[in-house]
Formats: structure tokens, sequence, C-alpha cells
């Protein structure tokens, strides 16, 4: 064998298989690792803890709940499943994603006021393919947390 041709053959594929390797390995480290995907939607209600409390609990009627400590003012809901209208495959070929969230739900009493912070964690799934078999998170647009707020609120002004 000629000695140049090796160290040619060596110049181009080494660095070539560098950059391919480095491609492919990028590629399938995953991304989502964290639930740190979340939007955080807060504010204070001139209530005691005890009102605002019963209030949340109130405004979940329908939701199930995973956890729920009032002494440290934590509540967390199971996943709600439904069907997303805004994202569809495409034209020629029909499906509907499927969404699902749940919240995490923070109650501390602040002197007078009482502090609620609403955590949304949302996750999308596609109808066909290899991304249907596997949920993927998604970063909420604060509108599932507004809602339920503003739930909160006409709870707490009809009493």
């Amino acid at each position: 064998m000629n000695p140049k041709r090796i160290l040619r053959f060596c110049y181009i594929n080494i660095p070539l298989s560098i950059v391919f390797l480095t491609v492919i390995l990028n590629g399938c480290a995953t991304r989502h690792f964290s639930l740190r995907n979340m939007t955080d939607v807060s504010r204070y209600f001139n209530k005691d803890k005890n009102t605002v409390w019963d209030a949340v609990t109130q405004a979940l009627a329908g939701i199930p709940i995973e956890t729920t400590d009032m002494e440290q003012g934590l509540l967390k809901t199971q996943w709600v499943k439904g069907w997303l209208a805004k994202k569809t495959t495409g034209f020629l070929t029909e499906g509907e994603w499927q969404g699902r969230y749940r919240l995490f739900i923070q109650v501390t009493g602040v002197e007078d006021k009482t502090y609620v912070s609403i955590k949304a964690q949302t996750e999308e799934k596609a109808p066909g393919g290899s991304r249907a078999y596997r949920w993927n998170r998604v970063v909420s647009d604060g509108t599932i947390e507004q809602d339920f707020l503003k739930r909160i609120e006409s709870i707490l002004d009809a009493t």
C-alpha cells in the first residue's frame, strides 16, 4: 500500500466519521427530561386559605385528583385526555391528534391574602406512525391555567 494514500484516507474519513457520529448521537438525545416545560399562572386572592382551598376543589369538579395535601397547599390532578381541535395530520391523510394535561396547584396563605399558583403539564400524541405510541411534552400556552383561575374567581365571587 502507498503511505500517501493511507494518510489521505485517514485525513478524510476520520473527520467525516466523527461528524457523522456526532449528528447521529445528538439526534437520539432526549430533549424533554424534566417538568420544566410548564407555564406558571398565579394570582393573589383577598380571602383566607381555607375558603380559597374550597373554591379550588369546587373548580376541580369532574377532574380526578391524584394527590391532595391541604396542610402544604398542594394539589395534583390526574391526566385529562381529549382531542386537539387545532392540530390535524394534513389535507390528504385524515387524523386527529390526542392531547392531555394535568394540573399542579399550590395554595399558600400569606397574611390576609392567599396565593394560588397553577401549572399545567401538557402532552400530545400523533394519530399515526411511530409517534402514535408515545406522548410528547409541549409547553402550555397558558389558556388552561387562565380558565381555571377564572373558575376559581367566579366561585369566590359567588361566596
